[in-house]
């Protein structure tokens, strides 16, 4: 079986020495080498420093690719631990509005009891202030708890993204 650039029963050719061969083989070659001269440029050497350059610039390459997949990676972390943060505050927060609504329905129906019992006026004005009272306490408690809550939240949530913050500023490693 031959290859394309090899003539059949040859021995594989040297790209570079076939091009040095028809470099000297043009007209005008010597001049050429004597302005390459001139300038510095030496042609054996332009092929290793033609090799050198290509690996420096691989190797720089490489470099890059790891700092930013490095990054990459931080990234994608950061994302997750916010997700994590902003699923885990939903959660709360959504048990916390349930847990307040169980409580206002059975301090409703604790009234409406209290209410079925009522034999005057005076009673029933006494039972229904008390109800209001406690509904406003409750609404207040319950405001406040799912105010601190939220607040909570939001700081969990950015926890996250402003320890990755710091740490992409050279910061301190929580």
């Amino acid at each position: 079986m031959s290859d394309a650039n090899t003539p059949s029963g040859d021995a594989p050719r040297d790209p570079f020495e076939e091009t040095r061969r028809a470099f000297d083989a043009m007209p005008g070659a010597d001049a050429m080498r004597g302005a390459q001269a001139a300038m510095g440029l030496d042609p054996a050497r332009l092929g290793e420093a033609f090799r050198t350059m290509t690996h420096s610039s691989l190797e720089q390459s490489r470099e890059a690719y790891g700092r930013m997949r490095s990054a990459a990676d931080e990234a994608t972390r950061t994302l997750e631990a916010t997700i994590d943060q902003a699923h885990s505050g939903s959660l709360n927060l959504s048990k916390r509005a349930i847990e307040g609504l169980r409580a206002q329905a059975e301090m409703n129906f604790e009234h409406l009891q209290k209410l079925s019992t009522v034999s005057s006026f005076s009673e029933f004005m006494e039972i229904q202030t008390r109800y209001l009272r406690r509904q406003i306490e409750l609404a207040t408690d319950q405001a406040r708890a799912m105010q601190e809550m939220t607040r909570s939240a939001g700081e969990d949530l950015m926890r996250p993204a402003r320890d990755a913050a710091k740490r992409s500023d050279g910061g301190e490693n929580p």
